[in-house]
Order: structure tokens, then sequence, then C-alpha cells
């Protein structure tokens, strides 16, 4: 894989996007339709990394890492019996007979980055996830840890070219305009609180980082 290879693989946007939407209020109608929307996808995912040649143990990684991110996002912000029907069973009971994503993912993303050669696109995937919220074994008294493992895939992604100073940008009109250079950690928080125009503006992210990363 060359730098000019992409890194963060296309149909990861869209899981961001349902992502977005979620953390901003907008819960789904019903439980079957974003359901289906979820499978989507996870199979637009898999159909993309198979298409780029990667081998099934990595596409296996990719796809949990998925899961793992919407099933907490799920169980988060779905409530009643829409979350009821998801907690009993989870995208990744469904796909992989697994209900330990919490400490697997970030048992895998450690694997993953201790080997001789990661492979690029799937440690762009694990950034995405975590950049995205992601907490797993983290979500309890583990932030400073979890920061310690999004920093070391930023500096392995780095090597390669990808700069982290390019997150999402943000233009403020007035007396001035300042271009704003955000990591993906603070994009989170800025999804998080924000609504419509955050759900927009990671749009526009994304397709910039494609852009970006592509050329």
């Amino acid at each position: 894989m060359t730098t000019s290879d992409p890194i963060f693989p296309l149909a990861l946007r869209d899981t961001a996007l349902t992502v977005a939407a979620l953390a901003s209020g907008s819960t789904p109608v019903a439980f079957a339709s974003f359901r289906e929307t979820c499978l989507g996808h996870i199979a637009r995912l898999r159909e993309e990394l198979r298409v780029a040649g990667q081998s099934p143990d990595v596409i296996e990684d990719a796809i949990y890492a998925q899961c793992a991110l919407l099933d907490e996002y799920a169980l988060r912000h779905l409530e009643g019996a829409g979350r009821d029907e998801w907690e009993r069973e989870p995208l990744q009971v469904k796909e992989f007979q697994s209900h330990d994503a919490g400490d697997a993912l970030i048992d895998r993303i450690e694997r993953r980055l201790a080997a001789p050669q990661p492979v690029l696109p799937l440690l762009g995937v694990f950034h995405v996830v975590l950049g995205l919220g992601f907490q797993g074994r983290f979500a309890l008294n583990g932030a400073t840890d979890r920061a310690a493992l999004l920093r070391a895939l930023d500096e392995r992604l780095a090597r390669v070219g990808f700069d982290q100073g390019n997150g999402p940008v943000i233009v403020t009109h007035g007396k001035g305009r300042a271009d704003w250079h955000i990591s993906p950690v603070a994009w989170v928080v800025l999804a998080l609180l924000g609504a419509g125009l955050v759900y927009l503006a990671l749009d526009r992210w994304l397709d910039a980082a494609i852009a970006r990363l592509a050329a």
C-alpha cells in the first residue's frame, strides 16, 4: 500500500453519519428499519474491503469494529422496546456470536498495532471507530488509556503521511474567517453536542478526508 491509497474505507462515511444522527437525537422511526440500515452499512464495508483485496481476517476485524460502534451507540440512544430488542441480539452477536466487543475490540486494536506491518486501512477503521466515540472497556475510568490508544493510532498513521491536523474544518464568518483543524476526538464532542449542523459538517469532513487521502 502506498501513501496515495485511501486509508479510510469510503463505506465508513454512512456509518459515521448514522452515529451522528443517533447522537443528535434523530432516533430511528422503527427498530426494524434502523437495523436494516446498519446491516446495509456492514455489507457495504465488507464488500469494499473484499474488492480492495483485503484478507478475510482483516475484513473480520473491520466489521467487528463497525458492529461494536453501532451496538454501543444503539444501546446508548435507543429507547423502550427498540433498545430491548437490540440488547437481545446486538450486531456483534448476529455477525460473530460474540457478546464481549467492549473488551475484545480493544484487544484486536492493540494486537494489530503491535504487528510489524500493520494493515493501514484496518487501522483507519479503528481510528474512525475510536474517534467517533467508542468506549468499550474504557467507559469506566479508562479515559487515559483510551486517549493513549488513539494517540498510538495517530502516530502510526502519521508515519504514512496522514496528518491529524487535517480533521474537520469549521469556518466562522464575521470580522474574519478562521479555519480550525480539530482532532477526531474533539470532533466527537461536537458530534455529541450538535444536531443538524454537526451532521452536515461531519459529512463534509469525511468527504474532505477521503478526497485528501485518495489524491
